[in-house]
């Protein structure tokens, strides 16, 4: 089974609550639950998407900079041409142009 898809915003919402509840936590504060148990699962999914977003950033943090200090119209050309050859790729898988 595949993980569920949690866009980046939802994902940084969940680490910022974490981070909240931790504060508390370190200020001698008790928390109480602030969510009911069916949100407090999904916070649980999406802090676990944010864990898995940072592990493939570590993991291919080489070729992240080494993209990152291409210069950037080489960058911008490199991903135009990436998109046409991906259009051509679903133009084919669909049967070919429209006539």
């Amino acid at each position: 089974m595949t993980a569920p898809r949690i866009s980046l915003n939802q994902q940084i919402e969940a680490v910022r609550l974490a981070e909240t509840r931790q504060r508390s936590f370190a200020g001698g504060l008790s928390v109480k639950p602030m969510r009911g148990k069916s949100a407090e699962e999904y916070d649980l999914q999406r802090l676990g998407a944010a864990a898995r977003t940072l592990e493939w950033l570590a993991a291919n943090e080489p070729a992240i900079r080494a993209f990152a200090a291409v210069p950037a119209d080489c960058r911008e050309a490199a991903l135009a041409m990436a998109l046409e050859l991906a259009r051509k790729n679903d133009l084919a898988r669909a049967g070919g142009p429209k006539r």
